[in-house]
C-alpha cells in the first residue's frame, strides 16, 4: 500500500492515434487510445495524507487525458459513419 504512491508518481497518460482496417466499412479507420509513459521513479518520504500528493499529477492527466480520448473517439466514429462503404451482401430477391 505505502508503495502505490511510489510507483505510480512516475506515470503519466497521454492519448495515442492509432490507425486499423475496418473489413465490415472496408476504409483505415482511426481511433484514441490511452497511452501511459513513465518519467521515472520518485523517491517520496512521506506520512498519512502526504502519500496522495504524488497522485494528484498522475489522476489529472488520466482525467485530462481520457475526456480527449472519449471525445476524439466520437469524432472519428462519426467519421467513419460518413465514409463507411459497407459489403453488399446478394440476395434472392
Amino acid at each position: 500500500m505505502l508503495l502505490a504512491p511510489l510507483i505510480l508518481a512516475g506515470c503519466f497518460y497521454y492519448p495515442k492515434q492509432v490507425s486499423f482496417y475496418d473489413s465490415d466499412c472496408r476504409i483505415v479507420a482511426r481511433k484514441l487510445v490511452l497511452e501511459e509513459t513513465g518519467i521515472g521513479m520518485v523517491s517520496i518520504q512521506c506520512q498519512n495524507e502526504a502519500c496522495l500528493l504524488p497522485l494528484i499529477p498522475v489522476a489529472a492527466s488520466a482525467l485530462i487525458a481520457g475526456s480527449i480520448v472519449v471525445a476524439g473517439n466520437v469524432i472519428f466514429w462519426l467519421e467513419k459513419q460518413g465514409a463507411c462503404q459497407p459489403r453488399h451482401t446478394s440476395s434472392n430477391e
